[in-house]
């Protein structure tokens, strides 16, 4: 009886008006069905950060305005990486406005936009290459950035100090729309330095971002037609914390160039055509030292120019009451140019190797989506896509020496199942299937990579890593509580891992690992309705991951907390005219065992943030991170930020 007087009281619609709330389950995202819908009705686990969020934190970076979002952990490598449950940034997908950032490299894909310019962030969790496209074993965040404003002219201004690294961030827009033209010019840059934390400045550490963009848009009744253009620099230190060993990044640089079509209600069952091009450069440099004794030390440096371009086609259409459907075609051109040279010098002559190499991965796939309504309370969806995926190296050059091309293929076909059931009209129950793919990085196929940890070679017989993931759950906005929850588990193979080749300090990519992943999510937000406002909340997620390796040995040290996320407190307040957010919460994780044995502590911090509107046109965010300046270090990043003050100002005209 009293469990059943506990449902009622949830599922029960409303006796009151709730504040709104941080937690926004009817906002639509097309990310995680290739439909628009609403989060409250998606199949899949998704999450979206919308502009009224991410104006509540301070900019430090992308991935910080990610860090509540559940099941999502940042890594630190001196440029900031997505991790999601569990799964590595090299296997979660990173989008600008739907087009991939791919990246060849170890550590995986940065984001490489500021984040003054996104109007919204999509983040599906699980594997969602059916909708989203290779490299989304982990999931998806799809960052769309914002367009014109509804006004002739709209000036933004903004600047603020963010104390964990003791820089700034200063960024200047300009938008509006006049007639059928929509346009935006933006500027942003920013300069963090050493992270502080309570033993001390991490010398070196910081880093340095400049993003220009433009954007212009056009509408003509039904049709919409765009061109952007962004033009993005980064560089960073990396702090390894080892005397004699240092790694440099002075270059990760973005310039990209897209243009895009949006036909809307063209014919009676189709309501939506969009068609979209690109073509991205990314230049980056990387260099690393390492002493190992007097006169014993190695250097590697390589200057990679990454040329990505890429079409897509798709149509949403609806035949029939109760029935939507979106087809579509994706191509995908992505080649790497690489010159590496490696100098090594123990007790003797330098040893010196240069390696020059040319490849590409040409990835052409075919994708539907079915949803189909299923009575009065039930929709089905049903996905499917085929890949055909084609890499080369074309050129590689050792030590002036030609080297024998290769070459490597894969074609498949994808699958997705998701059903979503209404309990009423608050209320939902999902389950979701759905697979995962991730083809091997250029790296990974072809090249030589040298480093203070020895060599690593390329393997052409690699197949890609795949994943088929199972969840349930439960979405709840009855006025007073929010929810969103999900159980799931995870079944990935083929995992690719440098193994030793017998030869010192020297190993090869193989096919060798699998992952077992199973736990639970939970976003909730709560307004008693009698408290002023002010609600409790809470997001956690809970990963529990095991390796299997070749020779039928296991282990569940992934360097994975089993436990993470945010419990607190927020709420609006208001003084005479001036009013605006405050949230107080802690943030922390469990602790956990790393791949290489290294045990980790957990921890959790004390935080605050909030807002405060000061005119019609004039608003501030301000955070106070590590309130009681704990010292604590994560897996995967780099010792955490002491006590520190951020504010951030922003003046729109």
């Amino acid at each position: 009886m009293a469990s059943a007087a506990l449902l009622g009281a949830v599922f029960a619609p409303p006796a009151f008006a709730q504040d709104e709330t941080d937690y926004a389950l009817d906002t639509i995202t097309i990310t995680g069905s290739g439909l628009p819908t609403k989060v409250m009705n998606s199949p899949s686990s998704v999450t979206v950060v919308d502009e009224e969020e991410i104006k509540k934190i301070p900019p430090s970076s992308v991935a910080n305005l990610l860090k509540g979002v559940p099941g999502i952990r940042v890594t630190e490598s001196g440029i900031e990486r997505i991790k999601i449950r569990g799964e590595s940034s090299q296997r979660v997908a990173i989008m600008i406005d739907g087009q991939k950032i791919t990246d060849h490299t170890n550590y995986g894909t940065p984001i490489l936009i500021s984040p003054t310019e996104i109007e919204r962030i999509e983040v599906v969790r699980g594997p969602s290459s059916v909708t989203s496209g290779n490299a989304a074993i982990g999931g998806v965040v799809n960052i769309i950035t914002k367009r014109g404003a509804d006004k002739p002219v709209e000036a933004t201004v903004s600047a603020g100090y963010l104390g964990a690294n003791k820089g700034y961030r200063a960024n200047t827009s300009l938008a509006g729309t006049v007639g059928d033209f929509d346009y935006r010019l933006g500027w942003s840059q920013s300069d963090l330095k050493n992270r502080e934390t309570p033993d001390g400045e991490l010398d070196p550490s910081g880093s340095d971002d400049r993003d220009i963009n433009a954007f212009l848009g056009y509408r003509m009744g039904q049709h919409y037609i765009g061109v952007r253009a962004q033009d993005y620099d980064l560089s960073a230190d990396v702090y390894v914390g080892v005397p004699g060993f240092e790694i440099n990044l002075p270059k990760r640089d973005l310039r990209k160039y897209s243009a895009f079509y949006e036909g809307e209600d063209l014919t009676p069952w189709m309501s939506l055509l969009e068609i979209d091009a690109y073509t991205q450069t990314v230049d980056r440099e990387f260099e690393s030292n390492m002493a190992f004794g007097p006169g014993m030390f190695s250097n590697s440096t390589s200057n990679d120019d990454q040329k990505t371009s890429g079409f897509k086609a798709t149509a949403n259409m609806e035949f029939a009451a109760g029935h939507r459907t979106v087809v579509g075609f994706e191509y995908e051109n992505d080649g790497l140019i690489s010159d590496k040279l490696a100098t090594r010098v123990v007790g003797g002559p330098p040893s010196v190797t240069t390696r020059y190499s040319d490849a590409t991965i040409k990835t052409t796939s075919l994708f539907a989506q079915h949803e189909m309504e299923m009575g009065q309370a039930t929709t089905a969806t049903l996905g499917m896509r085929y890949y055909n995926v084609e890499s080369e190296l074309s050129r590689y050059i050792v030590n002036s020496v030609a080297q024998p091309s290769q070459k490597n293929s894969d074609d498949r076909l994808l699958g997705s199942i998701g059903v979503v059931h209404q309990l009423n009209e608050n209320s939902v129950l999902r389950a979701n299937i759905s697979q995962g793919y991730n083809y091997p990085s250029l790296s990974q196929l072809f090249l030589t990579s040298v480093g203070a940890g020895g060599t690593v070679i390329g393997n052409p017989n690699l197949k890609p890593e795949d994943a088929i993931n199972y969840e349930i759950g439960a979405r709840i906005d009855n006025g007073r509580l929010v929810l969103d929850t999900a159980l799931f588990y995870t079944d990935s193979k083929n995992y690719i891992a440098s193994l030793a080749t017998g030869v010192p300090r020297e190993s090869r990519y193989e096919n060798v690992n699998a992952a077992e992943t199973w736990g639970f999510e939970l976003a909730a937000e709560f307004d008693p309705g009698w408290w002023g406002g002010v609600r409790p909340y809470v997001n956690i997620s809970n990963v529990n991951r095991t390796f299997k390796f070749e020779d039928g040995s296991t282990t569940k040290n992934t360097g994975t907390p089993t436990w993470s996320g945010d419990i607190g407190v927020r709420g609006d307040w208001g003084l005479q005219s001036t009013s605006g957010t405050w949230d107080v919460f802690v943030r922390g994780e469990s602790g956990n065992t790393d791949t290489d044995g290294t045990r980790y502590g957990g921890y959790g911090t004390l935080n605050l943030r909030g807002t405060v509107d000061l005119t019609d046109n004039l608003g501030m965010s301000f955070e106070i991170g590590n309130i009681f300046d704990r010292s604590y270090h994560a897996v995967d990043q780099i010792p955490g930020a002491g006590r520190n003050a951020s504010v951030f100002v922003t003046a729109t005209f």
